[in-house]
């Protein structure tokens, strides 16, 4: 039952125009980011003034650039970005169209005539929602490589570490978007869910940067990643931020159990 559930959702989400917008952005920030790169290159081997405040170490960053370094550089720009946390964006509006939509538009009514307790529906969209953010992070390396290939040489040094990095950021931004989507349910205009979503997502990240709420918020890890840049994390910090994000996610998972066990849906 979970199964048929989670293939109606994920056809409703590569049908959606959702995807071309992300996908636009994407190819858009990469090569944005690449063209801006690429300049910087010449400019330090003309040694423009531009780029006379750049530090010696980072010339060499630039100069030395690869497909791998560049995935690195661009996780922080599009995956782990605080302040206007793209990812976390997306996610939101997915999640809100996921639970919210859903519920006010009678489609969950319908589904729930199938399943009378309704755990396998929600069960289906927790598991939709990693589908989408795995697909977003997979979009991110994919594209990045790619076109960055275009502009440097290859690079395959350091790129498992790379992909676990980027992976890291599912389980955390998922959490959030779960919320999201719960809280979604309770408000019927489509728009002050998404207000809601992505204001808090702002502030959120915003606190997080600056302060130590970062060891204890559900998407930290942005936080944490700001601070330390992805050259430089542990894997244990990943791996101690993805648990606090864990614990957001099993009691935010019993708290969906129980109002898609209990709530009326009348839609």
């Amino acid at each position: 039952m979970i199964i048929k559930f989670l293939k109606n959702e994920l056809i409703k989400m590569t049908h959606s125009k959702r995807n071309y917008v992300l996908i636009g952005c994407l190819i858009f920030m990469i090569l944005s980011i690449v063209y801006i790169t690429f300049m910087n290159q010449k400019n330090i081997i003309n040694n423009m003034p531009q780029i006379q405040n750049l530090s010696e170490e980072r010339k060499q960053d630039i100069l030395n650039m690869n497909t791998a370094a560049y995935l690195r550089l661009f996780a922080t720009e599009f995956v782990f970005r605080p302040i206007v946390p793209y990812f976390i964006f997306f996610m939101v509006v997915f999640s809100v169209e996921l639970f919210g939509t859903d519920l006010f538009s009678g489609n969950m009514k319908f589904f729930m005539n199938i399943d009378k307790k309704g755990i396998n529906i929600f069960i289906a969209k927790v598991l939709s929602l990693f589908v989408y953010a795995l697909f977003i992070v997979a979009l991110n390396i994919i594209l990045g490589f790619v076109l960055s290939s275009l502009f440097f040489s290859v690079s395959f040094n350091g790129l498992f570490r790379i992909i676990i990095i980027y992976l890291s950021s599912i389980i955390p931004v998922v959490t959030f978007s779960l919320i999201i989507g719960l809280i979604s349910m309770y408000i019927q205009n489509k728009k002050v869910s998404l207000v809601i979503g992505i204001s808090s997502s702002i502030l959120l990240t915003v606190v997080d940067r600056i302060t130590n709420t970062r060891n204890f918020s559900p998407i930290g890890i942005l936080g944490i990643m700001d601070n330390i840049r992805p050259l430089n994390i542990h894997l244990s910090q990943l791996c101690i931020s993805n648990m606090v994000s864990i614990i957001y996610l099993i009691v935010f998972y019993f708290i969906g159990v129980y109002i898609f066990k209990n709530r009326e849906f009348n839609y």
